[in-house]
């Protein structure tokens, strides 16, 4: 018996525990609107029911990326990894950020916001076949 599907959170989102530090490719099947502290829904094929929710400084790099028509997103890959020091306020949760995008022809550099008044450049980098493992959770 596989007991690493029990350790799966029971949650609706896609959660820094689900990731591990390597990217995780998958295939966007639809974005809605959310919550008002969560505003948007990435829907993805391989997780069925569970959504990626971006944290602001992720929709802006899929803004920056994939531009703002988010109907344009279906069927386009993007790779997402667990990154231990994503902060929020004075804690350092963890998060979930993106690490690739295909449809993009390059590394996409995009400044972001790390704390109050200081700016550090993200990098997202193309998704290519060999880059990334796709995930194979039943």
């Amino acid at each position: 018996m596989d007991i690493s599907t029990t350790t799966i959170p029971d949650s609706t989102q896609i959660n820094f525990d689900d990731l591990a530090l390597t990217p995780v490719e998958y295939t966007v099947e639809g974005v809605s609107a959310g919550t008002p502290e969560q505003p948007v829904n990435i829907a993805l094929k391989e997780t069925p029911g569970r959504a990626f929710r971006p944290a602001k400084s992720m929709r802006r790099v899929l803004v920056a990326a994939w531009g703002p028509d988010s109907s344009v997103y279906v069927g386009r890959k993007i790779a997402l990894f667990g990154d231990p020091t994503v902060r929020f306020g004075r804690d350092t949760p963890g998060g979930v950020r993106i690490a690739g995008l295909s449809h993009i022809d390059g590394p996409l550099s995009v400044p972001l916001t790390v704390s109050r008044g200081k700016r550090s450049m993200f990098t997202v980098q193309p998704i290519t076949e060999a880059a990334t493992r796709r995930v194979s959770r039943g």
